[in-house]
């Protein structure tokens, strides 16, 4: 059986989800998240993007369970819940989508839900000077 280890990374480095099997998130000297990083992925969105071509909005509009949907640089894009990407991925194969990326949120982003409000702060107070 092996050993439980315990490391404290005071970090949001992808090389954290690589060194321990399970991961907290800390605010104000309290835990508000804790788990496996697919815990944590479980509880926020994945973004889905496709080649986007002329019939984009259509297709979009189509895709049961898409959130936030944009076309940025050739490329069609929607989150979707993270628990429900394998419902989404049969209607993609029915839309024949092509260049096909799903892309699980990283444990920075993961991080910043947690201290975005912070971060946004610390950018204005910058600009202001």
């Amino acid at each position: 059986m092996p050993v439980p280890r315990c490391c404290c990374p005071a970090t949001s480095s992808p090389r954290s989800s690589k060194l321990c099997d399970r991961l907290s998130i800390i605010r104000a000297g309290r835990i508000v998240e804790s788990g496996t990083l697919a815990e944590l992925r479980h509880l926020t969105r994945t973004e889905v993007s496709f080649a986007a071509d002329g019939q984009v909005a259509e297709r979009l509009a189509a895709i049961p369970g898409a959130h936030d949907p944009s076309v940025q640089e050739g490329r069609a894009r929607f989150t979707v819940d993270s628990d429900k990407i394998a419902q989404t991925l049969p209607a993609l194969a029915q839309l024949g989508v092509e260049g096909l990326r799903v892309a699980p949120p990283s444990l920075e982003e993961l991080f910043l839900r947690h201290y975005g409000d912070d971060v946004a702060e610390l950018e204005t107070a910058g600009a202001e000077r």
